[in-house]
């Protein structure tokens, strides 16, 4: 039997049942992103009728009013018009636009009794009154939290018009407690568009006391004394010559405390305590979560952050979620209180001060919205270092039930923390990491042409710009570890903006001439988080230029050579989709000697030569041949010059891949770079030496484009070895994975037709992107069209 039309939201849930899932259209989902309460929901429209009752039945046959006429709806009543008397909702209502007033009620004189405790309620919390509609997101994370919710009080009413038409009702209670209309539904979706089958959602649709009024909210009020962060020569606060700091400190609240607290009031409502505190009860497989990134530190630590950071994390949230919860009846209830000190928190700036230590900052910082959306950012991001088939995804206790499901949940719900965030409209360090380790997750997730990925790059160089770290700042006051880590989320930020940039041909956000980006110091975190004495003594060993003199190559090494490599790329991008009226070549030879005057005034142990055996050093060896190879490349689209030399180039590339590739696999461990370096870097180049094959293999097609002598038999050899190795490491999860198997297809085409005998009846190609490659000149037109160089290397992995 068909259900009525019904808006229900899916639950956050265990063993697959988290539905808040990164592409937010599974199971004809929609999202509500802009409702007055800024609340992420997953819709589900039931496009169904209403059962059909037996009209003989008692219960339905239709109540006339004493004088035998029937009722009329409420708005038609009240108004003394004429009501249609049309079930559930009359069509006079449906013109006037009053269709959510509209109800049968049965009987409209009599005055219901109340209680002094309603009335009471009433007028202490008279928001709660008129308060909008709510689908609240229910959360069956862990199978003992379910039975701490709220149980359905009323059955709901069977009828099409259920989710838009609600009489107005009196809220008595807090949100686990409010008098409203709820319902169970159980969902099974067995065909999804990601490909997951047979997954059971929990569904709650929570019905509440009032319609929808948008912008009733007060969140969309304006608080006084908002942080509006850098302000830079020109701003407001500086107009008045020599007072800039005077005006900066009397514009800043007197009672920091009590604006906070009505900042508080103003910003968040019930329904954002009970959403927050659904994400919280994710903390349960807390143990599941250490344990992956334990595993990810394992294979890869990374640069920007520090591993020292999220364990002392882990350690403050298991302590203050265990103190929250542990031996209460109630759990959900202390888990709300806990949501609410998360919002207080968030909104509270945190004073530093210079002798504050990573334990000092982590614990001050822990219990806010930012921080943990941090944290789930870094656990969907540690999904993907992390082996398929590793014991880990096999656990029956993981959330969403696979590594799919809980690189989903890790996304959806790092989403809701920040969207919680932005409910505060607060600015800090806390909030710029999880930006940029979210904006990271976003990218290897949908992949670098989805404008989801370029859409959080907008917030992640805008928060970066409101903090001032494009700019040297006085840190006098900051702890010495959190200075270096603005300067590694600077370059990470930068690094991702001419990825990007380079990728889809648009012009950059951030651009040096007007940003002061200082490179981050030669040392380590266990460096940088040391004691003074010990911080001071690796000081000393660095040179002027700020290398460690123990050739250790370390996360301070690498951000300082993706710095280095990033300026080049942002002259590349001047010289590609530049304006500038300079002569062309002569602009890319002064890029190229830039280019190799820094590589060659790096320290001796970031030389790369061909006995390295170290994975890192060979990547970073490709990163700077890829520097000329996008180089050359724009040489020969924009004038045609350079041919020979992208040639060169190309070759050089893939066999340091290949030699890469096969030491490695020698030693039984393939390095995670060297994976990245396979498709942003060998998979570009590939194409060019592809295309150059096909060209010099068909005599009746136009000359080559090259005096030099083309080593064929070599590239043929080089090409055939590398797709085999593409076809392994190159995983299908990858959010770039369709376009990389896009120029696989064509890079496959051109080795089968060079080395299949010449016929008279040639076999038709399979398709490759929708099209049908018919003969050789409109394959080499295919091939020439195809961008091979928009194949980047990301740089803030």
């Amino acid at each position: 039997m068909k259900q009525s039309t019904e808006s229900i939201t899916i639950s956050l849930a265990n063993q697959g049942q988290f539905s808040l899932l990164s592409d937010y259209s599974r199971f004809g989902g929609k999202l509500a992103w802009g409702t007055p309460n800024a609340v992420l929901l997953i819709v589900v429209n039931l496009l169904t009728e209403p059962p059909v009752a037996s009209t003989n039945h008692p219960e339905n046959m239709e109540r006339k009013r004493r004088n035998g006429q029937l009722p009329s709806c409420e708005p038609c009543r009240k108004s003394k018009l004429g009501c249609d008397h049309t079930k559930p909702i009359c069509n006079r209502c449906v013109r006037r636009g009053r269709t959510d007033e509209c109800y049968y009620h049965p009987s409209p004189l009599t005055k219901p009794r109340q209680s002094n405790a309603i009335a009471q309620s009433q007028n202490q919390d008279p928001i709660a009154s008129d308060s909008i509609r709510d689908l609240s997101v229910s959360s069956t994370v862990s199978r003992s939290s379910a039975a701490h919710h709220p149980a359905p009080l009323t059955e709901p009413r069977q009828s099409k018009a259920a989710a838009i038409r609600k009489p107005r009702q009196k809220l008595t209670h807090g949100p686990s407690q409010s008098h409203s209309r709820n319902a169970n539904v159980s969902v099974n979706a067995s065909v999804s568009p990601i490909g997951i089958h047979a997954v059971s959602v929990s569904v709650s649709a929570s019905v509440s006391a009032s319609p929808l009024t948008i912008g009733e909210s007060h969140a969309w009020e304006k608080r006084p004394f908002a942080n509006p962060g850098f302000l830079g020569l020109t701003s407001y606060s500086d107009n008045v010559t020599g007072y800039a700091a005077v005006l900066d400190h009397a514009m800043r609240p007197r009672d920091s405390g009590s604006s906070t607290s009505g900042s508080i009031a103003a910003a968040v409502d019930s329904r954002q305590v009970e959403l927050g505190a659904q994400v919280l009860l994710l903390l349960d497989h807390l143990p599941v979560f250490e344990e992956l990134l334990e595993k990810r530190f394992a294979i890869w630590e990374g640069w920007i952050f520090s591993t020292q950071m999220f364990r002392c994390l882990i350690k403050d949230l298991r302590d203050l979620y265990r103190d929250a919860t542990e031996g209460l009846q109630d759990k959900y209830a202390c888990v709300l209180e806990l949501s609410r000190s998360f919002f207080r928190n968030t909104a509270t700036e945190i004073e530093l001060r210079a002798s504050m230590t990573l334990s000092e900052y982590v614990a001050l910082s822990a219990a806010r919205w930012d921080t943990y959306a941090l944290l789930l950012s870094a656990i969907g991001y540690a999904i993907y270092h992390v082996a398929h088939d590793d014991p880990i995804f096999q656990s029956g206790t993981l959330p969403g039930k696979d590594r799919k499901g809980l690189r989903r949940i890790a996304l959806a719900a790092s989403d809701i923390c920040l969207q919680l965030c932005d409910r505060l409209g607060t600015i800090s360090d806390s909030l710029c990491c999880a930006i940029l380790q979210h904006s990271v997750l976003v990218h290897h997730t949908y992949g670098t042409g989805d404008y989801r990925t370029w859409q959080k790059l907008g917030d992640l160089t805008t928060i970066v710009f409101a903090l001032g770290l494009h700019q040297a700042g006085d840190d006098s006051n900051i702890p010495f570890f959190l200075s270096e880590l603005r300067k590694r989320i600077m370059i990470g930020a930068y690094g991702m903006d001419k990825d990007l940039a380079l990728f889809l041909g648009r012009p950059p956000r951030i651009c040096k001439q007007y940003c002061n980006i200082q490179s981050p110091l030669d040392l380590t975190w266990e460096e940088l988080i040391a004691a003074p004495t010990v911080r001071q003594a690796a000081l000393q060993k660095l040179d002027a230029q700020g290398w460690n003199t123990e050739r250790k190559l370390g996360s301070g090494a690498r951000g300082r050579t993706i710095h280095l490599a990033c300026l080049i790329r942002e002259d590349i991008l001047e010289l590609s989709i530049g304006q500038g009226r300079d002569n062309v070549e002569e602009h890319a030879e002064r890029v190229l000697k830039r280019a190799r005057q820094w590589r060659s005034e790096l320290p001796a142990f970031l030389q790369w030569g061909p006995e390295s055996t170290n994975p890192e050093l060979a990547s970073l060896h490709l990163e700077f041949l890829h520097q000329d190879f996008l180089i050359y490349s724009t040489l020969v689209k924009r004038i045609g010059k350079g041919h020979d030399a992208l040639i060169n180039v190309s070759l050089e590339i893939i066999t340091c891949l290949l030699d890469m590739v096969s030491m490695q696999m020698r030693s039984l461990k393939t390095h995670m770079l060297t994976t990245l370096d396979l498709c942003y870097v060998g998979l570009p180049a590939a194409g060019v030496l592809a295309t150059e094959l096909l060209r010099h293999s068909q005599p009746k097609l136009e000359p080559a484009l090259s005096s030099a002598l083309f080593p064929r038999s070599e590239v043929i050899q080089k090409l055939s070895v590398f797709i085999s190795h593409a076809d392994t490491f190159i995983q299908q999860h990858e959010g770039d994975y369709e376009i990389a198997l896009q120029g696989q297809m064509l890079i496959r085409q051109v080795l089968d037709r060079v080395l299949s005998p010449m016929t008279d009846q040639p076999f038709p190609d399979p398709p490759i992107n929708g099209m049908t490659i018919g003969d050789d000149v409109d394959f080499m037109a295919l091939l020439e069209s195809f961008d091979w160089e928009q194949e980047i290397r990301p740089t803030f992995s």
